[in-house]
């Protein structure tokens, strides 16, 4: 019996709710706590993402809990009834979520950004944004950069996931286990119940889980993260737990909770973006989530004492704290016209707390629990689901399409811009003086960028082969082979693939046929030279695929001039010089063969992060975006190289883009960048005139050689 004290402790304790364990809603807390301060403050809680894999593992252990119960109190498990549950409590609130976002997007954000948002706003709703961040390679320690305001739905996607295949395994592994043992279920000989052989599949399954994350974070890491079979085996890990969980009552010691805060606790702060998640070593955290819920089996109904009425209140918005964190982050700035400062990120977090209050008690709550819901068949709640699910889709695919519309007018009137040309029109006002020039001429201009208004060669097309792709691809522009007077190649990375349209002007006009020869994320050279941001497969294929080219093009007689570049500025080699020390001898072996060498200058970047986005927020002041020429404009390695190099011509239009003192967004009335760093297809034609005078001085260009 209680002793005096003991009828105190529970007088001043928090009510007990029915099947409620304290102990889960202060790791929903801790986890949620992690991830929003992680967001606020990434240079601070450098590991708080792994509030996600906490989450993990507790939706693994409670749903499966859950659906043992069931097997073992009916004999069954109501899969409609189940998902129903389970969309009463989830879509409600993240589909408002994601109704405010789309609204958000059209209030606050450039019209360049909606396409892009909405595309993941239809993923959120469609419960499949993690295979699209994953499909796009996006990391997830730079996707502030980006700021789409649904990132976070990528681990929302990958629970609802699970919760459509997690019952139907469960119920499967049930099934089996009773058609080994007989009707009564009795495994003879081993004596292993229902229960403990879904707790063995569910163990064989976490660990061949766990054995794909570990190769998925070393061959690709930025996709790793989000692909749901390298999650699987955090919510494997849960399952176990309440697979082999002992009967109702039993209490565990208390004191085993206590290594695994630490080990939660730890993980949070001492992760960083490095620490190869979710692979071998985020076993610490979740082993820690496992030995916290494994310490408090039994204790369900337990109060909690009134000074932790915060922690257990923070759990019971969890959801709704997580939903509406990030957009706000999104968002604030932006709406306040302000940058994120500590100031602005408390009063952020305030807000998330308030409106995850808001959100719960008036949205998630009425409709989880509403008796014109749950007293009708779960059919009801599941088409209510369908139809809200495609109404916010619906909105996400419609959005688009008025941008679509903006832009084909916009491009209709940079074609008539670059057609009728002139002394003010992109890069001939450089030599022009026009007073205007780093003002838009066409309304809107700053819709267009390298991926929704690629350039479309008059005869041919231009390619690019992808980062992981070891084998070229070539293809052509200009005139066709039969009808040309002279040959050449176009080599180098995604920012050689910027001047084809320039060439390709060129081209028609001199009858030349290019080769274009382009890797995203790769240079030619003759050693280990890649790009600062590569992967160990990236690498391999660069490798593989230089060697191909460079050899190709040294062997085929036909070609007389092999057009250069790339953003060299941005690759890496293991000697300090190796970058141009290996540039200098792949020039030197294709002069060798015969050819002619023309190195493009990489024109700089302004590092404004996407300049059409940063345009179109600035776009009534006059020179937007432009930026110091004295901070920007680096050595090119390209121009270092070619430095005294026989047989190399350097074709540098940097002054086309940079004046003395600024480097501009915007040149003859025309934006510069279709992204954050290449050209943009209509003014690289603007540019064709003056390459075409520089490529004059190439010896042997424009007079065929024999063949």
């Amino acid at each position: 019996m209680p002793g005096p004290d003991e009828g105190a402790r529970r007088a001043a304790a928090l009510p007990a709710r029915a099947g409620v364990r304290t102990d889960i809603q202060f790791l929903r807390a801790l986890a949620v706590m992690a991830v929003v301060l992680n967001h606020l403050f990434p240079n601070r809680l450098t590991g708080g993402y792994l509030g996600v894999d906490i989450f993990f593992v507790i939706s693994g252990f409670l749903i499966t809990a859950h659906l043992l119960g069931e097997l073992e109190r009916e004999g069954r498990i109501s899969l409609a009834r189940f998902w129903a549950r389970r969309a009463r409590r989830l879509l409600p609130a993240s589909l408002t979520v994601l109704a405010v976002c789309a609204a958000a997007t059209v209030a606050w954000l450039p019209q360049t950004r909606w396409p892009q948002v909405m595309s993941e706003v239809l993923a959120s709703a469609l419960y499949f944004e993690n295979w699209q961040l994953a499909r796009s390679a996006q990391d997830y320690f730079t996707s502030a950069q980006t700021a789409s305001p649904v990132t976070h739905f990528w681990s929302l996607s990958v629970e609802e996931q699970f919760y459509l295949v997690w019952p139907l395994l469960v119920l499967g592994t049930w099934w089996l286990a009773l058609r080994r043992g007989g009707a009564s279920g009795a495994l003879r000989p081993r004596g292993l119940t229902p229960r403990r052989t879904v707790g063995t599949g569910l163990a064989i399954l976490g660990v061949a889980s766990l054995a794909f994350a570990v190769w998925s974070v070393e061959a690709h890491p930025d996709a790793a993260y989000f692909i749901t079979p390298g999650r699987v085996w955090e919510f494997a890990a849960g399952g176990v737990l309440a697979a082999l969980a002992a009967a109702q009552g039993a209490v565990r010691p208390r004191w085993v909770a206590i290594p695994g805060w630490l080990l939660m606790v730890g993980s949070i702060c001492l992760f960083g973006d490095d620490s190869g998640v979710p692979g071998l070593s985020t076993l610490l955290p979740v082993a820690g989530c496992a030995l916290v819920i494994w310490a408090g089996t039994g204790s369900a109904g337990r109060p909690a004492p009134r000074a932790l009425r915060g922690p257990v209140w923070l759990g019971d918005i969890s959801y709704s704290v997580y939903l509406w964190h990030w957009p706000l982050i999104v968002f604030a700035p932006i709406a306040l016209q302000r940058p994120m400062t500590p100031g602005l990120g408390l009063a952020i977090l305030l807000v998330t707390l308030l409106t995850a209050q808001l959100s719960t008690r008036f949205v998630e709550d009425p409709l989880r629990r509403a008796r014109w819901l749950t007293a009708r068949p779960a059919a009801m709640t599941l088409s209510g689901a369908a139809i809200s699910m495609a109404a916010v889709a619906g909105v996400a695919i419609y959005i688009p399409t008025t941008v679509e519309d903006d832009l084909q007018a916009v491009q209709a009137e940079m074609e008539e811009l670059v057609a009728d040309g002139g002394p003010c029109v992109g890069a001939a006002a450089t030599a022009s003086g026009c007073p205007d020039s780093h003002e838009l001429a066409v309304a809107g201009s700053s819709l267009l960028t390298i991926v929704n208004s690629p350039y479309t060669p008059t005869w041919g097309t231009t390619c690019q082969v992808e980062p992981e792709d070891p084998d070229p691809s070539p293809c052509e522009f200009g005139v066709p082979k039969q009808e040309a007077v002279q040959r050449l190649a176009l080599v180098g990375d995604s920012h050689a693939g910027q001047w084809a349209s320039t060439l390709d002007t060129i081209a028609r006009e001199r009858g030349w046929n290019v080769e274009m020869q382009v890797k995203s994320s790769c240079l030619p050279t003759t050693g280990d030279v890649h790009a600062s941001w590569g992967t160990e497969p990236m690498i391999a294929s660069c490798r593989a695929w230089s060697h191909q080219v460079r050899t190709a093009l040294a062997d085929d007689p036909d070609i007389d001039v092999i057009v250069m570049s790339g953003i060299a500025r941005d690759y890496a080699s293991a000697d300090p010089d190796g970058v141009v020390e290996q540039l200098r001898e792949l020039w030197a072996g294709w002069v060798e063969a015969g050819k002619q060498v023309v190195v493009m200058a990489d024109p700089p970047y302004l590092g404004r992060g996407p300049v059409p986005e940063c345009l179109a927020e600035a776009s009534t002041r006059p020179d937007p975006c432009a930026a110091l020429a004295a901070v920007v404009r680096t050595p090119d390695p390209l121009v270092v190289a070619a430095a005294g190099q026989d047989g190399v011509t350097v074709v540098d239009l940097t002054d086309v883009v940079c004046d003395h003192r600024r480097c501009h967004a915007v040149v003859g009335g025309m934006p510069v960048y279709g992204d954050q760093n290449h050209l943009l297809q209509y003014f690289a034609r603007t540019m064709a005139p003056l390459v075409a005078k520089r490529l004059a001085t190439v010896p042997g260009l424009d007079q065929p050689q024999g063949r």
